[in-house]
């Protein structure tokens, strides 16, 4: 069975290619069309006998072109080559749902040239439970997950270029990225009798196909449609894969007909282009082999066509073989890639984590201390470096590029502009920069609220732009790059800044600060990120409600890092969160508290100093302070915060770590400081997780547990001295 398929793929192939080329008077290549279905006919068996059902009108449709009985204005050429579009998809699709829907409108369509024939239809199509019932064959669990993660790519990587046809509706390379997608997913989806997403995807597809050949005007209703279906297509996967989590065989229904009856609004004859003289498309659903070939014969000019013919055989054959090569490479990149379970990536990690923490162990052990033969601190020193490159292999693993979520943000840009009524242009740079993966689902809500408060607040409508003497197109900058052990993202806008007189007024009037308050710039624009402030004058489904910025830092803390805000009234404002590459290693100061060990992170120690007598004063209602280069900071024990017995009672006897963050800096009294160390951040389980004051644990290299200090937590307690 499988040597009468393969002949029969060589054959259909081989009609493909002349269909393309022949023309009404080409009758020799018209009758070797005719001798290769009949061919087709004779051979059938068993699952290929739907093919009956399109070679009778086809090889009916050939003759009449032979005899010159159908007119020219009735193209028979374009039946032609649409009915063997139609035969490469029963062959390679042969569980597509709609194939005999497609097949019965085919032969409706062609009665009109005078062709009739009657359609049989396949038992073994009409019997198929799963196709009927909308149900998931759970045999198959592993081929819908492999489909559902390459679709859910597919689909996210696609607004993009959606939005950039936007922009440039005449780019056949922009068509053709979008079309693919939809494609490959019609294809898979009806292998695996996903019914509606086969449908509507093919539906969609269809349209595409209508644009990139150039038979409809590209429209922004257009655009709109395409990406109310890539969310639709996103919406139905998604609900595929929470059926295949919960075990169930049963499919959610989705009402596809308004989307459906939307497209074939869209692809009216009032957005239908002037017929031109050139090769017609194949299919509606033609591969990347087809199109190609179809593209060099469109490129060829008129003069060259006749003189081709007797070439186009080896011509063909050439970029045939060509296309093969390219493919075979193909092959090889893909293979030197494999997918790996997140939870066995994430094992290794640890894994790797505990080996870094057991060499530190045997290195402190006194006992190997005493040792002094050199081959052996030698052998030690290898191994470490080995280790620490190890380290950072697996840490890199879980590494990856903040590209798809930067992505996203177009699309949201767009959307919420338009709802504003505003001109707005996104620039993106840094897309590449990496940051663990385990946070990129972290920063899309802190990214959306970011995006939502800059067009609302910061952009000003394009009237006001252009009485201020800016461009009418507001601009919003998007970045990221890596600064230390740091991935930092900037957001900034071109729009009127921070109200900083109003900011004052509104926070008033919520009673977060008293009337006779002074604040500095900086504290002023930090209120912002007070729980359920706003200075929206009314509710939008934009913003007003309060809850954004809130959200934001409370996210960005969550990933221990740090928000700050730059502004100029009238020019713009930008915000830059600072977060670790990864929450999995951390650079900190290790320091003391009587016989303790606390880790504080890196990047909120701004200094260290033994303050002077004169320098540590309480002040009434707010507890001890300390005098830091003219600034009074507020003062925290770190015996009194963790609840140890201290070694030194008297600040001026201790060591006053200045922390600093979110525009707030305290003072740390600790022992002593012990040194800076890259340490492996161990979670605290779920009986100690609500601890506070405490973000983590590490195993030291002496194999005692040393507690990672909460610095939010710190500022707070340094507020309520």
């Amino acid at each position: 069975m499988t040597e009468k398929r393969e002949t029969l793929t060589e054959i259909i192939e081989k009609i493909s290619m002349q269909a393309m080329i022949v023309d009404d008077d080409d009758i020799q290549t018209l009758g070797s069309i005719l001798e290769k279905l009949e061919a087709i006919q004779e051979g059938k068996e068993g699952d290929l006998a739907l093919l009956e059902n399109l070679i009778k009108p086809l090889k009916s449709l050939v003759e009449k072109i032979i005899l010159h009985e159908i007119r020219e204005d009735k193209n028979g050429l374009a039946f032609l080559r649409r009915g063997i579009a139609l035969l490469q998809e029963h062959l390679q699709y042969p569980s597509a749902q709609n194939l005999i829907e497609k097949t019965e409108q085919y032969v409706k369509d062609l009665s009109s040239l005078g062709i009739v024939v009657e359609i049989m239809v396949s038992e073994k199509k009409a019997k198929d439970p799963s196709a009927e019932k909308g149900q998931i064959n759970l045999q198959d669990l592993e081929l819908y997950k492999d489909f559902i993660s390459e679709a859910l790519d597919y689909l996210n990587n696609m607004e993009l270029p959606i939005i950039d046809l936007e922009q440039n509706p005449e780019d056949p390379e922009v068509i053709n990225s979008i079309f693919r997608p939809f494609h490959t997913i019609k294809g898979v989806s009806g292998f695996l009798h996903l019914r509606q997403i086969n449908e509507f995807s093919h539906a969609v597809e269809g349209l595409l196909d209508k644009v990139r050949n150039k038979k409809i005007k590209i429209s922004q209703e257009h655009i709109d449609f395409i990406l109310e279906a890539v969310d639709l297509l996103k919406r139905m996967i998604l609900d595929l894969k929470t059926q295949i989590d919960a075990g169930s065989s049963k499919l959610t229904f989705f009402d596809i007909q308004p989307y459906l009856a939307k497209i074939e609004s869209l692809a009216n004859e009032d957005n239908l282009l002037p017929p031109k003289k050139e090769i017609e498309s194949l299919s509606d659903s033609k591969d990347e082999e087809a199109y190609l070939i179809e593209k060099k014969l469109t490129d060829s000019s008129p003069g060259n066509v006749q003189d081709s013919k007797e070439e186009s055989k080896v011509n063909l054959k050439k970029l045939k073989e060509d296309l093969l090569e390219k493919k075979q490479i193909g092959v090889q990149v893909n293979d030197s890639t494999i997918k790996v379970d997140t939870k066995k990536l994430d094992n290794l990690v640890d894994m790797v984590g505990e080996l870094v923490i057991a060499l530190s162990l045997v290195q402190q052990n006194p006992l190997i201390s005493a040792i002094k033969d050199q081959k052996l601190i030698q052998d030690f020193s290898q191994l470490k470096r080995i280790t620490n490159e190890l380290q950072k292999i697996s840490m890199s693993l879980r590494m990856v590029p903040i590209r798809h979520t930067f992505q996203k943000m177009h699309r949201l840009v767009r959307d919420l502009a338009k709802k504003s009524a505003k001109l707005v242009e996104l620039v993106v740079s840094g897309e590449e920069t990496e940051i663990d993966r385990h946070m990129v689902d972290s920063l899309y809500d802190p990214l959306v609220h970011m995006m939502r408060n800059a067009i609302d607040h910061g952009i000003e409508a394009p009237a006001t732009r252009r009485e201020r003497g800016k461009e009418e197109v507001g601009k919003i900058f998007l970045k990221a790059y890596q600064q230390g052990g740091n991935v930092v993202i900037e957001i900034a806008d071109d729009g009127q800044g921070l109200n900083r007189s109003k900011i004052i007024k509104k926070a008033k009037e919520k009673g977060l600060i008293a009337d006779e308050t002074s604040l500095t710039e900086c504290q002023i624009d930090n209120l912002i990120f007070e729980a359920g402030f706003s200075t929206a004058d009314k509710i939008t489904d934009v913003s007003g409600r309060g809850v954004g910025m809130d959200v934001v830092k409370k996210a960005i803390e969550k990933l221990k890092g740090k928000v700050e805000i730059f502004s100029e009234e009238g020019r713009g404002c930008r915000f830059v969160m600072r977060i670790p590459l990864t929450l999995a290693i951390m650079d900190g100061i290790i320091v003391r508290s009587g016989q303790e060990r606390f880790i504080i992170p890196t990047e909120f120690v701004k200094e260290a100093i033994r303050p002077r007598r004169d320098e540590v004063f309480s002040v009434h209602k707010k507890g001890e302070m300390v005098k830091v280069r003219d600034k009074v900071l507020p003062l925290v024990r770190l015996h009194r915060f963790v609840g140890i017995g201290p070694e030194k009672v008297q600040p001026w006897e201790s060591l006053v770590i200045v922390l600093e963050g979110n525009g707030h800096q305290n003072g740390l009294m600790v022992d002593d400081l012990l040194g800076k160390q890259e340490v492996v951040i161990k979670n605290m389980g779920e009986k100690l997780k609500d601890v506070k004051g405490v973000a983590g644990a590490t195993i030291m290299g002496d194999g005692r547990v040393g507690l990672i200090l909460d610095v939010q937590e710190i500022f707070t307690q340094g507020e309520c001295n």
